[in-house]
C-alpha cells in the first residue's frame, strides 16, 4: 500500500486492460491515503485497516472510533454471508456505510472504479481532481459513460441515499463536475479527453477540446 502523491503525468498515459479499484481517504482538506486494488473486496479489507490499524489517521479515528468501525464492518460482512439473497449486503453497500461514519469526523472516503478494454480506446476520457499543490488524483475512462457514471457514484457518496441528484445536474457531465467539486471545495475537478497515439503507443491530450471545469 502506498500513500498518496503526485500522479503520472496523462499526455504519457499508456494504455492498459486492467481494471482497477482506487481507494482515495482525505481528511481536514488533503489526500491522506490513495492506493488501487485488483477487487472491492481487497480495496474494502485495506480500508478498514487504514481507518483502524494503520496510524494514518491517529488522533481522528479514538478506540471507540475504531470499535464502531469494526461493529459496522461485521455486521455488513455478516449480511454478505447470509443465505437470503434479499438481505445480503454488497461491498459497495459496505464502503458507503462507512463514508457515512466517517464524515462524521471529518474523514471522507472516496472509491471509484476504472474499466478498460483489452484493446485501447482511441479516446481517453478523464477526471482530475486537485486537492492541494502535490495532491491530484487522475481517473481514466474509455468512453464518455464510464466517466459519467463515476462522477455520479462519486456524488452520491454524500447524499445518505441514491437517487437525490437533480435530472438536469444527471444529464450534464459539466454540471455533474461542478456539483462533485462543490463537495470536495477547496480541489477542484477538470474533465478532458486525450487521443492515442498509435505510433507512441501513449494517449496525448486533445486540443481539439478544452478542459471542462
Amino acid at each position: 500500500m502506498t500513500a498518496s502523491g503526485p500522479q503520472r503525468d496523462s499526455d504519457e498515459l499508456a494504455p492498459s486492460p486492467l481494471t482497477t479499484y482506487d481507494l482515495i481517504i482525505c481528511h481536514q482538506d488533503r489526500i491522506v491515503f490513495h492506493d488501487h486494488y485488483e477487487s472491492p473486496e481487497q480495496r474494502l479489507r485495506v480500508c478498514v485497516w487504514v481507518l483502524v490499524a494503520s496510524g494514518v489517521l491517529v488522533g481522528t479515528i479514538t478506540s471507540d472510533r475504531a470499535a464502531r468501525i469494526q461493529e459496522l464492518h461485521s455486521s455488513y460482512i455478516a449480511r454478505q454471508q447470509t443465505s437470503l439473497p434479499e438481505l445480503r449486503a454488497t461491498t459497495d453497500e459496505i464502503v458507503n456505510a462507512l463514508a457515512k461514519v466517517c464524515r462524521e469526523w471529518g474523514v471522507q472516503l472516496y472509491v471509484s472504479t476504472t474499466a478498460k478494454k483489452s484493446a485501447a480506446p482511441r479516446t481517453l476520457y478523464s477526471v482530475i481532481t486537485e486537492y492541494g499543490p502535490g495532491q491530484t488524483v487522475a481517473e481514466h475512462f474509455p468512453d464518455r459513460g464510464s466517466r459519467a457514471d463515476s462522477l455520479i457514484e462519486r456524488a452520491e457518496h454524500f447524499f445518505a441515499s441514491p437517487g437525490h441528484i437533480p435530472a438536469i445536474v444527471l444529464s450534464d457531465e459539466q454540471r455533474l463536475a461542478a456539483l462533485v467539486a462543490t463537495f470536495l471545495m477547496p480541489a477542484t475537478v477538470t474533465l478532458s479527453e486525450s487521443v492515442l497515439d498509435e505510433t507512441e503507443g501513449v494517449y496525448r491530450p486533445d486540443s481539439s477540446v478544452l478542459p471542462v471545469r
